[in-house]
């Protein structure tokens, strides 16, 4: 863990990792987490607890409060936007609790009461609200009245629908004039509050942002939406379609994003040698994404969220001018190194069986689920050494929903600015037409070259040099092969059309299950997937259909409550018959999904034909589900 120095001298500010700067270096126990009495879920949480993940409270405050560079819209505006149908602040807890933000109290570096990952940021003199990775990789679960907070998991909130809710409340400010008043009336910039017409075009141009980027980022699956509800979202196609779109300013240039995918969980991620789903992502600074690996990764998730940039090169410029901090980022990986996965709360949640857990560890080898997934046995939590060598599956292998790996490899656009520049990691040009990622890869390159000029010459310059050999310095991935059904595989795109098989430590709080979120519980991921026909004669199978939004927690079947409709209509119903969402694939335990057959010494067994040698698994019974499911609580 690492120590918090009450005081960092101003030269060491410059360049070094303080963690977090408070006055007097104080913080609350409870990270200034706001307790909730029962909401339009039914959740209540009396008291809100933090396990132990090697991060203090000043870490945590930290990961969720310093920027990145995210520009979503001007600050003051947020602060005191009226939400659409109501005189009541779009930002109020109770509206983003509804959202499944995490609320929080005000405190030094939060001093307007923002929910975790939301943070204020300047850029060329003005302020913006944006967003941190811990928008997305924080959450909670509620026992018993307790809410316990987990720093690096998926969160569960509804970026779709706070999209929606942000373009409509702006709507219903333009068209009503007492809310209009109301606004100019607490703006600080008097200026342009004191001008009616100036600031009608300010929120007629937030409108535009908010109304295009929702229009373009449709979650269209045909004539068909898929929307995202709690805990997931197109992370990858909405990045892409950033990144076109500023290509081609003047012109569509999008993809559907209509493959929403549950939020990784960050604990080890920088220990992992590929991250993302679909592995798309080194964390070797050669890698394929781009160069200095996880700083090209974290580029490109700020320029997906908001980041302000411009690929207009100005003279004596090598890359492209933007918001985004680089010296927060190489901060922020360096920072989730010593993030431990959380251990089951055996004096919160009900203690672990440990016999019925030691025989789902038997289970847990004979059906061979840790050749792909690294078990407690293999994989040390607390090691700062430790290292995720990740075993991919191929889609047609795995046979879960394709549609996520499928379009990130699909996506493309016009070229537009980036026609005849040469890509990244070639000396091929760009065409009229481009893929998606070797655009992102393009852009994310361009901006890491370039220091930030709202900073003097000499320290942007000495500040971008420290950065680079951070980054480096920092990285303890070196060298990556991509393991795809048990082979080296780095051929494309057969190498990308996969998904990857993840460490299972803390996977008990990472709800729902597989890449798109579409099994509720651990219990029913080890049941096989059905018609609609099958479970309504009472197969037991998992659930086409179940509500999100619950933060309630199931600790017998290890995941988050589906609670009725028809009580809670505000709960997002899933429906897995819809592509993108489908929850079949991935069911060894039940019997339906065949392994690969491997020799002694770990590699593929293959048949004349040069195919893979097939076998099913006998289906696990209701016992040795529930001793599997009492094993994984462990990890």
């Amino acid at each position: 863990m690492k120590t918090i120095t009450p005081l960092c001298a101003a030269a060491l500010l410059l360049l070094t990792d303080c963690t977090y700067v408070s006055e007097g270096v104080v913080a609350d126990k409870d990270r200034y987490a706001e307790t909730s009495t029962q909401d339009i879920f039914g959740d209540t949480a009396d008291k809100v607890i933090y396990l132990d993940q090697n991060w203090d409270r000043y870490d945590s405050l930290w990961f969720y409060f310093t920027t990145q560079g995210s520009d979503f819209m001007p600050y003051e505006v947020f602060l005191a936007l009226e939400q659409a149908d109501s005189t009541k602040p779009f930002r109020n807890a109770e509206n983003m609790n509804n959202y499944r933000f995490l609320t929080q109290k005000s405190s030094y570096d939060n001093p307007d009461g923002l929910p975790i990952g939301f943070v204020k940021d300047d850029y060329q003199g003005k302020d913006y609200m944006g967003f941190t990775c811990a928008a997305c990789h924080t959450t909670q679960i509620n026992y018993k009245n307790t809410g316990i907070r987990i720093d690096g998991a998926p969160a569960l909130a509804d970026f779709e629908g706070f999209f929606e809710g942000i373009e409509q409340a702006v709507k219903a400010t333009l068209d009503d004039t007492a809310k209009f008043n109301r606004l100019a009336k607490v703006m600080v910039d008097k200026e342009l509050a004191e001008n009616p017409d100036e600031f009608r075009k300010m929120l007629e141009a937030i409108y535009r942002d908010r109304n295009s980027y929702n229009v373009s980022n449709a979650p269209k699956q045909g004539n068909q939406l898929v929307h995202y509800g709690y805990g997931r979202l197109d992370a990858f196609g909405r990045i892409f379609n950033r990144i076109l779109e500023n290509l081609t300013p003047n012109q569509a240039n999008t993809n559907p994003v209509n493959a929403p995918v549950s939020y990784p969980f960050l604990w080890d991620t920088p220990h992992h040698d590929f991250v993302q789903w679909n592995g798309v992502s080194d964390n070797n600074p050669g890698g394929r994404l781009g160069f200095l690996g996880p700083l090209s990764r974290n580029t490109g998730e700020v320029l997906g969220v908001f980041a302000s940039f411009d690929l207009q090169k100005h003279t004596g410029d090598v890359g492209y001018r933007s918001s985004v901090v680089q010296r927060n980022l190489v901060r922020l990986e360096e920072h989730l190194v010593s993030l431990e996965s959380p251990v089951w709360p055996e004096t919160i949640l009900p203690p672990i069986d440990r016999k019925l857990a030691d025989q789902g560890k038997q289970v847990f080898s004979d059906y061979k689920c840790d050749v792909c997934h690294s078990s407690s046995d293999k994989f040390d939590r607390s090691n700062p050494d430790r290292r995720v060598i990740a075993q991919f599956a191929s889609l047609q292998q795995i046979g879960t929903d394709p549609v996520m790996a499928i379009n990130a490899l699909q996506a493309k656009g016009n070229s537009g600015v980036l026609k005849g520049e040469t890509l990244l990691k070639s000396n091929d040009k760009f065409g009229d037409i481009t893929p998606a990622l070797p655009a992102l890869q393009k852009v994310a390159g361009g901006v890491i070259l370039e220091p930030d000029h709202d900073k003097s010459a000499l320290r942007r310059g000495v500040e971008q040099a420290y950065d680079f050999m951070a980054a480096l310095a920092s990285n303890p991935i070196e060298h990556t092969e991509r393991h795809v059904d048990f082979e080296i595989n780095d051929t494309l795109p057969n190498s990308l059309l996969v998904y990857k098989a993840r460490p299972l430590n803390g996977i008990w709080a990472t709800a729902p299950y597989l890449h798109n979120g579409s099994v509720p519980t651990l219990y029913e991921l080890f049941l096989p997937s059905c018609s609609d026909a099958d479970i309504a004669a009472g197969k037991k199978c998992r659930p086409n259909r179940f509500t999100l939004g619950s933060r309630e927690f199931d600790p017998v079947k290890v995941g988050f409550v589906s609670k009725p409709l028809s009580t809670y209509p505000r709960l997002f119903e899933f429906d897995t018959s819809l592509a993108g969402n489908r929850n079949n694939g991935h069911e060894y335990a039940a019997g339906n999904t065949p392994i690969i057959k491997l020799d002694k010494s770990g590699k593929p067994i293959k048949n004349a034909a040069g195919k893979f040698e097939l076998e099913k698994l006998q289906p696990i019974n209701d016992s040795q589900r529930q001793a599997l499911v009492e094993y994984l609580k462990t990890l």
